[in-house]
């Protein structure tokens, strides 16, 4: 099975496919978050991701405020990875931000601490775009069960370890 999405295809026979996960490492910084962006394309990437959230909604405040970033600098960050030629990710932790978020990329990715969270990834794979699920911190039950949920809705499902 191939997945497509703005100029690149995800399969066996297709390079791989790079995503710089630069998540909180911009310390809350615009011009930090568009130099990882510049780094990351300097490297390899194909991908820079970041990660979007409300932070007041969650009870950890500080430590959600610090890793996510304001919605208002998405379309910045997307201009600048679309100028220096690498696609724009972000993972949402709520649903604001999912439905945010569908304005600005082409490609969903959930975290693997959202796998069990099914109400979350039915929405991401019901927007009708790739998607993408970290793995990692997942039993291989959770992921069973996510994967029997969203291929349900979408096929374009990408499994990330």
């Amino acid at each position: 099975m191939e997945i497509k999405f703005g100029n690149h295809t995800i399969g066996l026979n297709h390079p791989t496919y790079f995503i710089a996960d630069i998540a909180a490492n911009h310390d809350g910084d615009m011009d930090r978050a568009k130099q990882l962006i510049r780094l990351a394309k300097e490297a390899g990437a194909d991908a820079a991701k970041f990660q979007n959230f409300d932070a007041p909604k969650k009870s950890v405040f500080e430590v959600y405020k610090g890793a996510s970033i304001p919605f208002d600098w998405s379309m910045t960050l997307v201009e600048e990875c679309n100028e220096v030629g690498i696609d724009y990710f972000s993972s949402p932790y709520d649903f604001e931000a999912i439905d945010f978020l569908d304005q600005y990329v082409e490609v969903y990715k959930a975290g693997s601490g959202e796998i069990d969270w099914i109400e979350a990834l039915e929405r991401m794979a019901s927007k009708g775009k790739p998607f993408f699920v970290a793995t990692g911190a997942s039993t291989i039950g959770e992921v069973q069960k996510a994967v029997h949920a969203i291929l349900k809705i979408n096929k374009q499902l990408v499994l990330m370890q």
